[in-house]
């Protein structure tokens, strides 16, 4: 039996008790994240084209049991709307509950039953091993995906520098040794030159939708000023060269969420090195447990992200993705449009 009643859609605006009840949840979970939060929904705010989806379980208390965020995200190939859901982390499920499958079971086929009309798939991208529990996402349609990803623990500061590779422990003493500054971003004027910088990679080389500016100067305003995340940037002469947007999970995790460098300049300076370093560093200099490189794409398939970042250290995991394709002909249409576009990308 499902526990359907007390499933729910929440809708913005948010009251202050049900945001602190939301909050208060997710900080007595272990697989709690950043992403599931009222924080990540703020970002959005005033970003055409991103539509936050809450879904929430509650008892008959009214406390909560369970959540699922996601986003309804629209990009346009070649002027052709092409609509997916992400949900970053999966459901969060309270870990006092004695039949958590339920809550999971309510809280997946209530997100079916809820997605938007032209929505073509699903994306589930997992932080954690779902166990037993991946039973429950292929009973409610899911298709599973090898996704690797690289967690580095940072809460031994001994460990950190002897787990990255001796070039790029070099490259980061001669980046700094030619001038190059780490530090947190002080303006938003420093925001707009690092999404400079990320358009300009988005471009020419990801080749994948970027949220607009508003998105990075929300996350400078409500999420770095709240000490809850942090812009960090690599300047040289006032001019900056690369930097990394990383959001907290409360005190465990800082995670890489966008990254970039300046491309084909100043490469006596590492920026793309200092920019990952930055990260790391911060997460070491400020007591936290780990550092998530956030994805190293799919095992079998070459991806030279992935061999870049493991020499940085840390533990690959096979976390995985869930897939629920809606429309299996624009699904197709979009993979290969996708592909042909990776593949032109020097253009």
């Amino acid at each position: 039996m499902h526990d359907d009643p007390f499933v729910r859609l929440l809708e913005e605006p948010f009251s202050s008790d049900l945001l602190a009840n939301w909050n208060e949840f997710l900080n007595l979970q272990p697989q709690g994240s950043f992403f599931q939060s009222p924080d990540y929904i703020a970002l959005f705010k005033d970003c055409s084209n991103f539509e936050p989806l809450v879904i929430v379980a509650v008892n008959s208390e009214e406390s909560f049991t369970g959540i699922l965020v996601g986003l309804t995200i629209v990009d346009h190939f070649y002027g052709i709307p092409f609509q997916r859901i992400l949900v970053i982390g999966g459901p969060v499920i309270s870990v006092s509950l004695p039949n958590p499958e339920i809550v999971l079971r309510a809280l997946l086929l209530t997100l079916k039953s809820r997605v938007p009309a032209k929505t073509v798939f699903v994306e589930i991208r997992n932080l954690q091993h779902w166990g037993e529990h991946a039973a429950i996402f292929r009973e409610s349609g899911f298709i599973w995906h090898d996704h690797l990803n690289d967690i580095l623990p940072v809460h031994d500061e001994s460990q950190v520098i002897p787990a990255i590779k001796p070039a790029k422990q070099r490259q980061i003493r001669r980046g700094i040794e030619n001038k190059a500054v780490i530090r947190p971003a002080v303006s938003k004027s420093e925001v707009e030159d690092l999404y400079t910088l990320l358009l300009d990679l988005y471009k020419k080389k990801v080749r994948k939708p970027l949220p607009p500016l508003a998105f990075f100067t929300n996350f400078y305003e409500r999420i770095q000023l709240g000490n809850k995340g942090v812009i960090l940037i690599v300047v040289h002469k006032d001019q900056v060269i690369g930097g990394m947007v990383c959001p907290f999970s409360g005190k465990n995790t800082v995670h890489e969420w966008y990254i970039c460098s300046i491309q084909n300049r100043l490469k006596h300076l590492y920026p793309g090195v200092l920019a990952t370093w930055a990260g790391i560093d911060y997460a070491t200099q400020h007591k936290f447990r780990y550092f998530d490189f956030m994805g190293l794409g799919h095992p079998q398939k070459p991806y030279g992200v992935r061999d870049f970042k493991t020499k940085f250290g840390g533990d690959v995991i096979n976390f995985g993705r869930w897939q629920l394709i809606i429309n299996k002909f624009w699904y197709m249409v979009g993979l290969f449009g996708y592909k042909i576009i990776k593949r032109f990308s020097w253009l």
